[in-house]
């Protein structure tokens, strides 16, 4: 198989099992500039619509992967950026489609399904899961600091459109930050819109890896928990993926480990879970990487993650693992 460049995994996911990464957008080229991203702060701040990446060079790496062998258990296009900006998309997703029975999931920020192109692109994917942090002005401008061209009042509007349009499920995911978005008032409001969108389901979330910025917090389990008894549709806390120990044999995986370090921040476990290699193997290459600088180390919420130094912007954290 060749060197894939637009594809990662599959990695274990909290939601869709063994998940096969799709990243068609350049690093960091988004719309939005959150302040939990774990991929640090947005570097190409852009409402423009266009091809990318090509929808050939993205299937020719999705059909190396599958002629493979790996498990996978959903296509998901997410990645470095915002996959709507990306007009190729629904080619793509019809390309996997005539290729492959394994379902195509879409994980977006949501801001761009009041345009008619972006939501026709969406119809032919098994699994949309949108984001949507805020309803109020304030918060919004807050936690997903957007494009000066972006209006809430119309994202949700787009949403909603979007849940009448399209024939499969939808999964809301909500992302918590302490004191910004998290406000009995805030909560309030997307209780009211998440029933409106009506959603098949609502997935609450919080900062679980290092963030963009340094100075914001996660919610704890309790909150996120008293925060689900507010909505009245059907609604879940997110867990962490748990996986089995690896026994796979000793492979040189070194730019394995490294292209999955360079897509979002990682512990040594979830290195190990999802390439399924062997705790010796990850450690030998992780320690050769640290030693040549290609990779460097974190904490966060007392957790040791490996991330790249191409991702800038990362926030300077203390010994006892949290934000400074």
């Amino acid at each position: 198989m060749n060197k894939l460049k637009y594809t990662f995994g599959p990695v274990p996911s909290r939601r869709l099992g063994y998940s096969l990464g799709v990243d068609i957008i350049p690093m960091k080229t988004c719309n939005l500039n959150c302040v939990y991203c774990e991929l640090g702060r947005s570097t190409e701040m852009t409402m423009t619509l266009k091809e990318y990446i090509p929808a050939a060079v993205i299937l020719d790496e999705i059909k190396q992967v599958i002629d493979s062998g790996e498990r996978i258990d959903y296509i998901t296009f997410s990645g470095s950026g915002e996959p709507t900006l990306n007009t190729a998309m629904g080619e793509m997703i019809r390309g996997i489609k005539a290729m492959t029975d394994i379902p195509v999931a879409v994980l977006t920020n949501g801001t761009l399904l009041y345009m008619p192109e972006v939501r026709e692109m969406l119809y032919d994917a098994d699994l949309v899961i949108p984001s949507l942090d805020a309803v109020s002005r304030e918060a919004f401008r807050k936690v997903d600091r957007p494009h000066g061209h972006l209006d809430i009042d119309r994202i949700v509007e787009g949403i909603i459109t979007f849940r009448h349009e399209y024939k499969g499920p939808i999964w809301l995911e909500i992302l918590f930050v302490k004191n910004i978005n998290d406000s009995p008032q805030e909560v309030k409001l997307l209780a009211e819109v998440a029933e409106k969108i009506g959603a098949e389901l609502v997935q609450l979330n919080t900062i679980v890896r290092p963030p963009a910025e340094s100075n914001v917090e996660p919610l704890s389990d309790i909150e996120l928990e008293v925060i689900r008894t507010r909505f009245t549709c059907k609604t879940e806390v997110i867990a962490h993926f748990k996986s089995d120990d690896s026994t796979t044999p000793n492979l040189s995986h070194e730019d394995r480990i490294y292209d999955l370090i360079i897509r979002r921040p990682v512990t040594k476990d979830e290195i190990i879970a999802s390439l399924r290699l062997t705790p010796e193997i990850v450690a030998h290459h992780v320690a050769e990487m640290l030693n040549t600088s290609r990779i460097m180390t974190s904490e966060y919420s007392g957790e040791l993650y490996y991330t790249s130094p191409r991702v800038k912007n990362r926030p300077v954290l203390v010994e006892n693992g949290k934000s400074s």
